[in-house]
């Protein structure tokens, strides 16, 4: 179970307009059909709506259309109650234009501070840390 969110009113401020998409299986809302969200949205969408299984996906975009992507690598197991340190979560930066993306493996537990990261710094792979590049 990923981690419990709290929203504070800090949560409302951000530097600049993001889109969210997200796939949970059989709901969610596709990339070329992101809708606008605030932090708390954003962090609401990934703790309540995007659940612990393989394949599942959660990704944000910004207004220069640069996309920061979290994809559950694996599932959280059943016998699970606290998935906070499982590191099963891609964290990816799409570059189109070099043919392949920027990432690294992360906690299910970071990625909230990840997603905070994103508005407060915005899109920019440089801001999260040592990524590997990798080409499609």
């Amino acid at each position: 179970m990923p981690a419990t969110v709290n929203i504070t009113a800090s949560d409302m401020i951000e530097d600049g307009p993001m889109r969210a998409y997200w796939d949970d299986g059989d709901r969610g809302v596709a990339s070329s059909e992101a809708k606008e969200v605030s932090l708390a949205e954003a962090r609401l969408i990934w703790s309540d709506d995007v659940h612990g299984v393989q394949g599942h996906f959660f990704g944000l975009i910004d207004d220069q259309d640069r996309t920061i992507q979290f994809y559950y690598d694996a599932g959280i197991p059943d016998h699970v109650e606290d998935a906070r340190d499982l590191p099963i979560v891609w964290l990816d930066f799409p570059v189109p234009e070099k043919r392949g993306s920027y990432g690294r493996m992360v906690t299910v537990g970071e990625v909230d501070g990840l997603i905070q990261t994103a508005f407060a710094e915005g899109l920019d792979h440089r801001n999260f840390g040592e990524l590997s590049f990798e080409e499609w």
